[in-house]
């Protein structure tokens, strides 16, 4: 991705640098002590008590829901989680502060560990790729109309809004899960990631407002409009041209909402000629 356009506030402790030195250093111990354990029964040790798996979650190990991020499959999805939760992270990060990062990081990555085990419990979950999903769609979000510079495999630059930075993450996952492949990556749980953060932020209030909100807003808008109009301009910007309709086709050919426009002018009206006390 093209350099970041925000820095870190000297002197604040960084929520993102933090959780990519934790992930890092758990991967290492990981690999240490597995290189170490030569013995059969010892080498999976991590991941029979820390990943999550269907059979352990059936036996009461309800921990891996929390622990199976420490692990991950390999240093390829280890460098691909943290180059991610780095970039995005330092976007993000800034505008939201770090605690609510934290929360759409943690949060995000328990959600998509819960999808993964309702939709696919056979297949065992390592990594953080929900969480780090619903970062990169958290910053996506916030930022979605923001130019960004893609190598696209690691040497064709693409330019692309970061909004469909998103859209492609999605479609990758939903293939993945469609076709049974890349199931190490936890596809279902990172689309549930990406839905988290995506409704983190928009609760928050950033990103551009949906199709509803926009109605909504606009109804609000139009209704204190009308609130505010004296009775004369409401007649001659509403009640008129519904009386030309009438006059052309009839009662009948009214909405309900020209119908609640004209008792709101009756209303007006009355309140115009009823004498105040």
């Amino acid at each position: 991705m093209q350099p970041f356009v925000r820095r870190w506030q000297a002197g604040r402790p960084s929520a993102t640098a933090l959780v990519v030195s934790l992930s890092v250093g758990f991967y290492v111990a990981q690999f240490l002590v597995e290189m170490f354990l030569t013995e059969g029964s010892m080498k999976g040790l991590f991941a029979h008590w820390l990943a999550l798996d269907g059979a352990g979650i059936q036996h009461g190990q309800w921990w891996k829901f929390l622990t199976f991020g420490l692990l991950h499959n390999g240093p390829q999805y280890l460098v691909a989680n943290m180059l991610l939760l780095y970039f995005a992270g330092r976007e993000v990060e800034p505008i939201i502060g770090p605690k609510h990062l934290l929360a759409i990081f943690g949060l995000g990555n328990l959600l998509g560990g819960v999808a993964h085990f309702a939709a696919m419990r056979s297949e065992t979950l390592m990594g953080v790729s929900a969480g780090v999903a619903a970062v990169v769609v958290a910053y996506t979000t916030i930022l979605p109309e923001l130019e960004i510079t893609v190598n696209l495999f690691f040497v064709i630059p693409l330019r692309l809004r970061a909004k469909y930075l998103a859209y492609a993450l999605l479609a990758v996952c939903g293939l993945c899960w469609w076709t049974l492949t890349g199931l190490e990556m936890g596809p279902v749980g990172m689309i549930a990631g990406s839905l988290f953060g995506w409704a983190y932020v928009k609760q928050l209030g950033y990103g551009n407002p949906l199709p509803i909100q926009r109605y909504i807003f606009e109804k609000r808008q139009r209704a204190a409009r009308l609130e505010r109009m004296n009775a004369d301009q409401f007649l001659t910007a509403e009640i008129d041209p519904i009386l030309e309709k009438i006059a052309k086709h009839g009662m009948k050919s009214l909405t309900r909402a020209e119908r609640k426009i004209l008792e709101q002018g009756r209303d007006k009206l009355d309140a115009r000629t009823t004498p105040k006390h």
